[in-house]
């Protein structure tokens, strides 16, 4: 198999999107952050990658670039046609909650704490610590349902509280809880306030 002579050559992905008409970017809100709401400009479009040299199977490139940032993130994805783009700009962002969940994983369930010397007691160490984590995102889950502002923290800290203790208060651990999410919505709001003020939107 080979390129025919008159075929185009091919192009940079930075080249693409320099190359993109602005009706070809879409301005798409991504997630909620602590600190301000994300948005990003998001443009998509069906190429062919070049691999060794030859036309690869046609993909969809994903450009990203989100507000305030002067980076240029690229992606392919082999998503279906029917793709939307709030669904491509879930899945752009997705790393975030990649790295999150391995973030709670070693301050929650002690992931990052094996000091062995064995690879069946790194196995089991990591087996267990994957195991907990599973446990408290399961319930965070379930009781998400009834409370949608709990964390993993917090499910972590009701555990704790009813383990410390022979009689269990659920009024206490609620009461707990509450101080928590108005400590944490009010440090949300306070950080979209002076981020308006100094974006001017």
């Amino acid at each position: 198999m080979k390129v025919l002579d008159d075929e185009p050559s091919p192009m940079k992905v930075s080249e693409i999107k320099d190359n993109l008409d602005p009706s070809q970017w879409k301005h798409t809100f991504v997630r909620d952050t602590e600190r301000m709401p994300l948005w990003a400009r998001f443009a998509y479009l069906r190429v062919f990658p070049v691999v060794d040299g030859l036309p690869g199977n046609e993909l969809w490139l994903i450009i990203r670039i989100n507000d305030g940032d002067k980076d240029t993130k690229y992606q392919f994805s082999n998503a279906p046609l029917d793709t939307s783009l709030d669904q491509f700009a879930k899945m752009s962002c997705s790393r975030y909650w990649i790295e999150r969940s391995f973030q709670d994983g070693k301050g929650l369930a002690g992931l990052a704490d094996f000091q062995g010397r064995s690879w069946i007691g790194w196995h089991h160490h990591i087996t267990m610590a994957l195991l907990a984590m599973m446990v408290l995102l399961l319930l965070r889950l379930e009781l998400g349902k009834v409370a949608d502002l709990l964390t993993v923290q917090d499910v972590k800290d009701i555990y704790e509280l009813s383990f410390a203790r022979r009689r269990f208060n659920g009024k206490e651990v609620v009461e707990l809880i509450r101080k928590k999410h108005k400590a944490r919505e009010s440090a949300r709001l306070s950080h979209h306030r002076v981020n308006q003020q100094q974006t001017g939107h």
